[in-house]
């Protein structure tokens, strides 16, 4: 964006204030996104007071990325909903985004998102395990294993082109880890039986005990190792000997559908099963759909706490991403702040590639880093569908029976190997419009994306917003030997918007020159990027569009590392609102009793500032404190809010007490109480 800006008047404008209020929820569509420097992502902030109302129109939120950059970093509520255009950075990573409305009192909300380095990775994030077994399977929360038996090989696992039947049957969740006992395995056109198996599914490599065609004459263990096959000379020492070809048993490898004899020390961890009887919550079940990191979907779901049944389920669904609590009946029920807070979803149908529910809540936290409830109840319909990695979407009713009612729709699609669209529409109320919608598509060495959005009311105040570029851009090329590559490109947009009564008309041509990470030491590295854009048209700042950024990276220690990125930005726009310089930094420290946690970024030549802190002490294995320090301040707006917190373990459960210095009493927060 390159406006013609009134820095003065637009300072003024985003600092007025007109109720106390918080953005509970962020989302994110697409919920993924690859960082290639130009891929947009819609953030939708949902802005509500203390008693779950939506704020009055025109409200102003501020959002803010650590990674990427917003198209504008200020957007105005409509029914209760503020939405920002996230651009894609060039960096990978876990980005925090942040929606502040701006007003008295107001606290910030956080979102992570997700880059990936590569569309391959986009497509992967997609895939999902099945997990079939009519005998008896078992999920154990906090270690996020799954168990299941059953006799004759009733046991199933389904991944791509991966088939297992078996007896015993472990899944580790986060490793793509796969451990069998008589184990019927099918690999493209490999079909074999093992006695036992080990293998990684993502990467269709693994181990196993079966029968081959080979030349080794004897098995080998010792020390809890695997050795292969190998003769045993009398002074210890291992001889490979060719023998004849003949069918043998012993250990193999596995490489994608071709097996091979091991002759590698492989640890005999790799087939031990870990216990999952005893886990502090579990959920049973028929059949399991795994989408890793993401989430887990059960049918005919019993939950455990210890070993006893506490619910009966037919559908049941698990967010790996948001539960943090090793009880699984805490994503349901808690206490926050004094409120009872509930979140029940009764999902309507679930399979792979589709899922409906009716989800009530009422209680919610308000804002997610306060300890603080709203008010409000809500019902909402969702209903979600997907076709691996060549489509995905959803719709929505958020309020069902509301006068603030929400619809929603999302689809993505991958069109061919090099093209991919995606689109959304939300119809508030009914009082307005929001539509977006982008088209990506890869050529031999150069790629094209078009992006647009646009926003419309329907009844009440009126407004209307647009924005829709377009880019072409080669891929990266790397810059002789030097530690650099280098992309460049044309591009064009047109922008208006009646709240600010301003419209861009602009094309020009941008480059892009990003650094590979460069090690300073053993413990340091550094990674710097540096765009330039030239454009002419309608209301577009004289000169050069100049964006650049230095990030170091510094390991502290085994337990603690240090993030410090410094961003420039002059576009004539979003430097306005948060000024030309940033500085930004993350740290942690994770050993023995402490656990510390720290984000905080500083624009140098705008009163903006976010600190976001988070500390916990345990005392003893029962007793531990906590707290947590937010500063979201711009101009005369400023949120500040500090807690402290005693917890008390009893059994798996946590009972805490909070004071906190925004509402100066004391809470209490059981069950699901986020003390960290």
């Amino acid at each position: 964006m390159s406006f013609r800006f009134n820095r003065p008047t637009a300072l003024l404008a985003l600092a007025c204030t007109v109720s106390v209020a918080a953005a509970d929820q962020l989302s994110a569509f697409p919920r993924i996104s690859v960082a290639d420097g130009r891929s947009t992502t819609t953030i939708t902030a949902e802005v509500r007071d203390a008693q779950g109302r939506p704020v009055a129109d025109g409200t102003r939120v501020l959002f803010n990325t650590n990674l990427g950059s917003f198209r504008e970093n200020a957007a105005t509520t409509a029914n209760g909903i503020a939405r920002a255009i996230l651009v894609s950075g060039t960096q990978p990573g876990i980005a925090k985004i942040t929606a502040t409305p701006l007003a008295g009192g107001a606290g910030p909300t956080t979102l992570e998102f997700e880059f990936v380095a590569d569309r391959a990775m986009l497509s992967s994030a997609r895939e999902y395990i099945e997990i079939v077994a009519p005998g008896k399977m078992r999920y154990t929360v906090d270690t996020r294993l799954i168990g299941a038996t059953g006799a004759n090989k009733a046991v199933s696992v389904r991944f791509r082109d991966i088939e297992i039947q078996a007896d015993d049957v472990q899944v580790d969740i986060p490793n793509y880890e796969v451990r069998a006992r008589n184990a019927h395995l099918k690999i493209g056109k490999l079909v074999k039986d093992f006695d036992e198996l080990y293998l990684k599914l993502n990467q269709r490599h693994g181990y196993g005990t079966t029968t081959f065609r080979g030349h080794a004459t004897q098995f080998i263990t010792t020390q809890g190792k695997w050795l292969g096959f190998a003769i045993e000379r009398d002074d210890g020492s291992l001889d490979f000997d060719v023998q004849p070809d003949r069918d043998r048993y012993g250990l193999v490898e596995i490489k994608g559908p071709t097996l091979v004899p091991c002759t590698s020390t492989v640890p005999a961890s790799n087939f031990e099963f870990q216990p999952i009887l005893g886990a502090p919550s579990s959920i049973g079940a028929k059949k399991a759909v795994i989408f890793p990191g993401k989430l887990i979907q059960f049918q005919r779901a019993d939950i455990y706490v210890a070993d006893n049944k506490v619910m009966k389920l037919p559908l049941y669904q698990v967010n790996l991403q948001q539960s943090n609590s090793p009880l699984i009946t805490e994503d349901l029920v808690a206490v926050n702040d004094n409120t009872l807070a509930i979140n029940y979803p009764y999902y309507l149908s679930l399979k792979p590639g589709q899922t409906s529910l009716l989800r009530f809540r009422t209680g919610e936290a308000y804002g997610q880093r306060s300890y603080s409830s709203r008010g409000g109840a809500f019902v909402d319909y969702e209903l979600n569908w997907s076709h691996g990695e060549d489509m995905e979407g959803g719709m929505f009713v958020k309020g069902l029976a509301r006068r603030d009612w929400r619809l929603g729709v999302q689809q993505y699609y991958r069109l061919d190997s090099r093209s991919t669209a995606s689109a959304q529409v939300e119809v508030p109320a009914g009082s307005s419009f929001f539509g977006s919608g982008s088209i990506n598509r890869q050529f031999d060495g150069w790629q094209m994306s078009l992006n647009g959005s646009a926003t419309r009311s329907l009844i009440g105040l009126r407004y209307s917003s647009q924005d829709f570029s377009f880019g072409a851009t080669t891929d990266p090329r790397r810059t002789g030997k030097l530690p650099f590559q280098l992309t460049y490109g044309l591009t064009a947009n047109t922008s208006s918007n009646s709240f600010s009564n301003l419209t861009q008309r602009a094309a020009g041509i941008q480059a892009r020159l990003q650094s590979f990470p460069i090690t300073l030491n053993p413990t340091m590295s550094l990674t710097t990027s540096f765009s330039a854009s030239r454009l002419v048209g309608q209301n577009v700042l004289p000169g050069i569009t100049l964006a650049a950024s230095a990030t170091v990276s510094k390991k502290l220690s085994s337990q603690s590392a240090l993030l410090v990125t410094y961003d420039y930005m002059r576009d004539g726009f979003n430097d306005a609102v948060l000024g030309q310089h940033r500085l930004s930094a993350t740290t942690y420290w994770n050993g023995g009793r402490t656990d510390f946690q720290l984000f905080a970024t500083k624009s140098l030549d705008v009163d903006r500032m976010n600190i976001f802190g988070d500390l916990g002490y345990r005392l003893s294995g029962l007793w531990r404190l906590s707290g947590n320090y937010t500063l979201d301040k711009y101009l005369a707006n400023e949120y500040l809010d500090y807690n402290i917190a005693i917890g008390y373990r009893l059994g798996w459960r946590e009972i805490g007490l909070v004071w906190s210095k925004r509402t100066n009493r004391i809470g209490i927060q059981l069950l699901g109480a986020t003390i960290n």
